[in-house]
């Protein structure tokens, strides 16, 4: 650990330089203008336990760079001096955890900016020493791994912070690494279902865990279906290649993963060819494996009389990029956001098909990757007002503060009016971005900021880039307080940036941390906040929780020091949460004092969440929350909405529909329990018909809630920008009367009341906008006759319906209210010869 550098310690090394007595009334003046300096690598002098902010005392030009450092970022001491022309093997340091540090005279400056080009690229700018290239945080240097190859690097100090002021002499020196790596090719490490697997689901998919010793990670553009390949294999050995399969890799290039549709006993090989390549060039290993699939039927799932027909509406031919999110807005028109930026339209037809397609260009002839796109609440068919969220278009090399949250006026299509509200969001070196958005209740929009890292350190598949305050989280923007202060609001944390999420009167806020990667969000009618989130591909690395840290819950730690880890070879599964407020769901970030990866390893036993390559006994963060459902590994569940209309009954309704993007490539439907919103029953896609082909990479879906109507959104290619499709799955049993369209909540899922021994009964969406309302009864006698009653709040009669029940003595039945009903409290009453109970209704 490192010494923070006061201003008096500063002043010191202007007197031991002999500075002249003017420029040291300056310093001295600049200390007591600005006293103490911010803590290094800290958020604008801020953590979320010391919030106060401070401002670096003033600098002077003229500084140059003499040297560079090569350090080891295990015990953060100094390995040697790196001359121009030196080679750097690997074999011969201490560790392969490496970073570099400028050296400046003086040693104080206003600012570095560094420049790394070669087999590796890093650009970064630091305002506090040390002047390190790949950062550091409260005394420990960041671990870069570098790779073989030849490297040039730039460093420019300049006068003033961020890279602004005078320049001053930068040093530029050329260097060498040699890895001693044998062979560069990257292999298979694991594979699932494993080789030789028996009796595998016909729903499950093949992934692969790889490693690279002479490269980062997978060239995306060469897994395909013509690199990777399933074969079914008779009796005799013969094979037979399976076609229309779904092939994609993860995006940190890490895992390749193969759908398709699978038979009942049946030997089938998977392969993938040395087609494939590393970010070097390096042809992978060749590598194949067998498994059989079962002889026994799928059972069927518990919605029985759902299923979907299902029409290409839209494919490749459409254009070059894939649709991002899709929308049906308050002027019951179908949009389609693009990952070029653009806003495709279209109307409606009674059939569920489209026409009359208009393209909307919100950024003109720029390419923007646009993915969140809400309409207001306010929003309505004649005042088309929506919100979206934007960053750089690139997928690699991205840009690092690239991310926006606007506000778009649609009304007039061929004009678009855009506002930007946020400016300087995070964006990783990869597609981890400003992802989807939803309103919640409070009127604020909430929204999901991707990770910058595989598992919260450094690792050169996600280009070196740190994590920054804001990412791995659930932000949450008061429109309101944006607005008044002023648009758009800068919310660059670091590098120059000065913005802190913790003030109180901070505009954009964290609502919940540790959410790694999470494309989709959605506030379900029972008040909860539902995330499903991608868990990290193998090969990632983790930060050091020293004993004496500074934890999240702002005590210091005092365990024994858990060091950190590179190459974890373990992949992380893909988990649903429901996120509250100030919770921590696993994935590290050491700018808030979050250090351990999911549920760490607290028991020899097996432990929710657990990351097995710690060692055990290793405990969870303070403030983790853990998930409510597992989807698995490299499944990529991705878009996610609530189905809201009575099609088949109300069969579906109130239960959210999830996109499994990679493993499933299928609609999976998850219904919270009425009584528990933590609890969760799972229906996959296999099991309900029209909600898995395979799909080719789903990546979104919307209902039309007027039929009950879905549409999908196929990536189709799964790289970078994807190709267009898509698919409507058409209810077979459409919704009998329009539903109303998704309505946000404050309460929790139900309120209930138990006046007579156990009996209950619930009701959602509570509160409702007074079309339909879907009421639940529990605990009554065996196949019993129930009667439900609405009053209003002086025991006016305003609905009455019977439902009876089943042999558990539970019930549902759909309240139809046929008049108009005005905003206030009502009264749903059941009552049957077992007794009676009641529970509060509230329209708005």
């Amino acid at each position: 650990m490192k010494k923070q550098f006061t201003s008096y310690q500063k002043l010191a090394d202007l007197l031991n330089r002999k500075w002249s007595i003017t420029l040291l009334l300056a310093c001295m003046w600049g200390i007591q203008a600005n006293g103490a300096t911010k803590p290094r690598n800290s958020v604008a002098g801020t953590t979320p336990n010391n919030r106060s902010v401070s401002v670096k005392p003033a600098v002077f030009a003229g500084e140059k760079v003499t040297s560079f450092t090569l350090i080891d970022a295990d015990t953060e001491k100094d390995i040697q001096t790196i001359a121009n022309g030196a080679v750097l093997k690997l074999s011969s340091l201490p560790t392969k955890n490496l970073n570099i540090r400028a050296n400046t005279s003086p040693a104080t400056v206003g600012s570095v900016v560094f420049n790394l080009s070669g087999a590796q690229v890093q650009n970064q700018t630091q305002t506090e020493k040390p002047y390190a290239l790949f950062g550091d945080a409260s005394g420990d240097y960041y671990p870069w791994v570098p790779t073989n190859g030849s490297y040039t690097l730039k460093c420019t100090p300049y006068s003033g912070g961020g890279g602004s002021g005078s320049a001053g002499a930068a040093l530029t020196v050329s260097f060498k690494v040699e890895t001693g790596t044998t062979n560069p090719r990257p292999y298979v490490t694991a594979v699932r279902p494993a080789n030789g697997a028996t009796n595998v689901a016909l729903d499950q998919s093949v992934s692969v865990d790889l490693r690279y010793p002479g490269g980062n990670y997978i060239r995306t553009t060469t897994v395909n279906t013509s690199t990777v390949k399933l074969y079914s294999v008779s009796s005799s050995g013969a094979k037979t290649l399976v076609t229309g399969t779904a092939v994609n890799s993860t995006a940190a290039g890490d895992a390749v993963t193969l759908s398709a549709s699978l038979k009942l006993a049946t030997t089938y090989e998977f392969q993938i060819t040395d087609g494939v390549k590393d970010d070097n060039g390096n042809s992978l290993i060749p590598f194949s494996s067998r498994f059989k699939t079962t002889s026994v039927t799928q059972p069927p799932g518990n919605l029985d009389g759902v299923s979907f027909t299902e029409k290409t509406l839209i494919t490749t031919s459409f254009g070059s990029d894939g649709f991002t999110t899709l929308v049906i807005g308050p002027d019951h028109r179908l949009y389609a956001a693009t990952s070029g930026g653009k806003i495709e339209r279209w109307d409606i037809n009674s059939d569920g098909t489209i026409t009359n397609h208009k393209t909307i260009s919100p950024f003109g002839s720029s390419r923007r990757l646009l993915i969140g796109f809400h309409f207001a609440p306010s929003a309505t068919a004649s005042n088309l007002i929506a919100f979206i969220s934007h960053s750089s278009p690139l997928f690699t090399g991205t840009p690092e503060w690239s991310g926006k949250i606007s506000r778009i006026n649609l009304n007039n299509p061929a004009s678009p009016q855009v506002v930007d509200y946020v400016i300087n969001l995070p964006r990783s070196y990869k597609d981890h971005s400003t992802n989807s958005i939803d309103f919640g209740s409070d009127g604020a929009l909430y929204f999901t900021q991707g990770s910058a890292t595989a598992m919260g350190s450094l690792d050169g598949a996600w280009g070196n880039r740190p994590e920054k305050i804001l990412n791995g989280a659930v932000l949450r923007l008061d429109i309101n307080k944006a607005q008044s202060q002023g648009l758009p609001v800068n919310v660059k944390t670091q590098e120059g940036g000065t913005y802190n999420p913790y003030s109180s009167n901070a505009p954009l806020t964290i609502y919940a941390t540790g959410v790694r990667n999470a494309y989709d969000l959605v506030w379900h009618s029972n008040g909860s906040l539902y995330v499903p989130t991608n868990g990290s591909a193998a090969g990632g690395n983790t930060p050091a929780l020293p004993s004496g840290t500074v934890w999240s819950n702002g005590s210091k730690y005092t365990g024994a020091s858990i060091p950190a880890m590179t190459d974890v070879r373990q992949t992380m599964s893909d988990y649903l949460f429901r996120v509250v407020k100030g919770g921590y769901y696993g994935h590290p970030n050491i700018l808030r004092h979050e250090y351990i990866l999911n549920g760490g390893n607290p028991t020899s036993g097996s432990d929710p969440g657990e990351v097995t390559a710690y060692k055990v006994g290793t405990p969870k963060e303070p403030n983790y929350r853990g998930y409510i459902y597992n989807f698995g590994l490299n499944k990529s569940p991705n878009g996610i909405i609530e189905y809201r209309s009575n099609a088949f009954g109300g069969k579906l309704r109130g239960k959210m529909l999830v996109c499994r993007f990679s493993g499933g490539d299928d609609l999976m439907v998850l219904a919270p329990s009425a009584s528990n919103p933590n609890s969760i029953t799972v229906t996959e896609g296999i099991k309900v018909p029209g909600l898995r082909r395979p799909f080719s990479n789903p990546l979104d879906v919307i209902e039309d809630v007027k039929t009950g109507n879905l549409y999908l959104s196929e990536y189709y290619d799964a790289n970078g920008d994807g190709q267009p499709r898509i698919t409507l799955l058409k209810a077979d049993k459409p919704a009998t009367s329009g539903a109303v369209a998704d309505r946000l909540i404050t309460d929790t899922f139900v309120e209930q009341n138990k006046e007579a021994t156990g009996l209950s009964v619930s009701v959602y969406p509570n509160p409702s906008t007074g079309d339909n309302l879907h009421a639940e009864v529990k605990n009554f006698g065996f196949q019993e006759a129930v009667t439900l009653t609405l009053h209003n709040a002086v025991g006016q009669v305003i609905q009455t319906t019977n439902l009876v029940t089943d042999e558990q003595g539970a019930g549902s039945q759909d309240i139809t209210l046929h008049q108009q009903v005005l905003r206030g409290v009502y009264i749903l009453k059941a009552a049957s010869a077992s007794g009676n109970t009641q529970t509060k209704v509230v329209i708005e």
